[in-house]
Parts: C-alpha cells; structure tokens; sequence
C-alpha cells in the first residue's frame, strides 16, 4: 500500500474522513483524484513499439502457443460484484472465483465471496480476520493464501483462506508489505514487489508453506504495484511504481538460478496493471501511467519478449484482481474513477 492513493473525489464523499486518513497514513504517499479516460496507445491491430530485448530467461519455456499475433477476445462479462470492489486479490476454485479483502466505498473489506463463472449465485462464504487491501494472494498446496497487504498500515500477515469462516493466521511475511505480488513456481510461492513506508523492498522471497522464507534474490529495480506473472520457472515482473515514478521496465527472476535482471521494456511506463498467463504467454491489462487508468492489453511472449497491443478493455481501469479459470482470465473489480462491481474475461482464439 506504500504509494497507494487517496480514493477519488466520489468516494472521499461516501467514505468517512477518518477511513480516508487512515487509507492515506498506510499506503504513503498520495497522488491527485485520476481523471476517467486514458486511452494512450495505438489500436489493438498495431504492434505497441519494437520489440523487447531478446535476452530471456533460461528457464522461460512456457510454450508460447498465443503468440504476438493471437487474438484475444475481451468481453464485460454479466458477472457483477454484490460491491465494487477494487485492490483485492482472486482464487481459483473448480469454477469458482473466490474474491478476498479489497477496497471499497466504505473502506477496506475482509468480505470472502464466491462467484461460479457460469452465472449461479454469488455467496458471501467468509471473511479475513485482518481485512486487507493491496494484498497478494496465491494458492500453496492446496490452502489458499493472502499474503500482506493492510487497512491504516502495511501489514506482514498470512491468512490462510478456509472454505467457509474466518481466515486463520498461517504466518508471518519477514516484514510487512503490501502492493506486491505473488505467484507459483513449482512448489513454491514466488514474494515479489511492494513495500512498505513508502519504500520498495527489493528482496524476492520463496515459500513452500507461508511460514519459512527464504531470498531467492533482489530486484535490479525495486517496485511496487507491478504486474507479476509466471512462466515456468521465470518470473516476471512488469513496470511498477520506482522511488522516481511509475517504470516501463520488464524483469525476468530465474528462480532456478536465484538471478533477477531486466530483460526488456514496455511501451511506456506503467503501474497498476493486472497480468496473467494465457496460453503460455503473459497478458498485461490496464493499468496507470501518470495516475491515469489505461484500457490497452498488451501481450509479452516470454521466449521472444516482444511486445505487442493486441486489445482494448471495455473501458480504462486498474487494480483489477487477476485470475484464470478453466482457461479464461478474469479481471476483477478494480477501479477508474471509483471501484468498479464489473468481471471482464479475456481469451484467446
């Protein structure tokens, strides 16, 4: 939540001021209300700039059957959220999405809701014993975990998500951090990204338990607010928030190795996107640049690292929670100029 902002003005009426202090206070430095709109890159059909620098990672062999030139389809799904929600984190369960903490009107949330994709009834089933925003969430042997994140301040907790109740206390993060990422390599959960007061920290962390760290390596750039993804054992961390303002940079962590280092770069800088893997190739949604939500999709082939704009949301927005179910990406909530309650899916032809 370090360089989280302040809700926009809509919301600043519906919250209470003491929530918007306390939302100020934990995610640091705050930035002005973002305007709606923002498209800033060229038509779907178009390549988004040359191509990244081809040096990747051994280990990223993902298979990259979408490919630069795939076409994705990206729909507003009739899914709705019971609450807009923004800045939480999503499961896969069977067909199930299972939407964790966030951010609200109201402030942040420790609700737990299930949504079955295929339209049945959306149940609340749980809540987190510490409500969380800016979390990561992964799912570890079976257990589904939020890791970081906070409410007033940046928080170091692992809460094991059950079926149904309240979450329990699985451990503890090394130190507290939120706006980061999470995502599985092999057995283990691959930490990455975020901070906390107002500082990035740097260290990449792996866990087979949510209980026991260790420090696979550090980020040659340290961000919050990244856009995390996995490719076999490579894991990738796109643009993000810098000490010196959002970043265009694409990171590759080989986990095998423990090196980190920048492969190549986007367009143009972003920060607050959501990734996810389709197809064996990464997808980029929306997203911020200059505090202003984007609505491109761009496509990184982890063997070539080329770049490529290959959609348009159905409209800008950010902070969306990501996640794939039998093959289809969703995104989920986030916000433009207020929280959305909207599920986009994204899949490939």
């Amino acid at each position: 939540m370090s360089g989280c902002r302040p809700l926009p003005r809509v919301l600043r009426r519906l919250g209470t001021i003491a929530c918007l202090l306390a939302l100020a206070a934990g995610c640091g430095s705050a930035q002005p209300p973002p305007p709606t709109g923002g498209v800033e890159l060229s038509p779907a059909t178009s390549s988004a700039g040359p191509p990244a620098t081809a040096t990747p990672s051994p280990s990223a062999k993902g298979g990259a059957s979408a490919g630069s030139s795939a076409r994705l389809i990206v729909r507003l799904s009739r899914l709705r959220l019971p609450t807009p929600t923004t800045r939480s984190v999503a499961f896969s369960s069977g067909s199930s999405i299972v939407l964790a903490g966030g951010l609200t009107a109201a402030g942040t949330t420790g609700t737990v809701v299930q949504i079955p994709v295929s339209g049945g009834p959306i149940a609340t089933v749980g809540s987190l014993q510490y409500p969380v925003h800016d979390a990561a969430g992964v799912m570890l042997a079976g257990s589904m975990l939020v890791l970081g994140g906070g409410a007033t301040t940046q928080d170091a907790w692992v809460q094991r998500v059950p079926g149904g109740g309240t979450s329990v206390l699985q451990g503890r993060l090394p130190a507290p951090r939120a706006d980061l990422g999470a995502v599985m390599v092999g057995s283990e959960a691959i930490v990455v990204g975020g901070g906390a007061g107002g500082a990035a920290d740097a260290r990449i962390l792996a866990t087979t338990d949510g209980v026991h760290f260790r420090l696979v390596a550090r980020l040659p750039v340290a961000v919050r607010y990244a856009a995390v993804a996995a490719v076999g054992g490579t894991v990738f961390v796109i643009g993000g928030a810098a000490s010196s303002g959002d970043v265009a940079t694409i990171q590759a962590v080989d986990v095998a190795t423990g090196t980190a280092r920048v492969v190549g770069r986007l367009p143009m800088p972003v920060s607050h996107a959501t990734a996810l893997t389709i197809g064996g190739v990464v997808i980029v949604a929306g997203g911020r640049r200059a505090n202003r939500a984007l609505d491109a999709v761009l496509s990184i082939d982890p063997t070539t690292l080329a770049v490529h704009a290959v959609a348009r949301l159905p409209q800008p927005m950010s902070d969306a929670a990501g996640v794939v179910v039998d093959h289809v990406g969703y995104l989920v909530g986030g916000e433009a100029a207020r929280p959305l309650g909207t599920i986009v899916t994204i899949t490939a032809s």
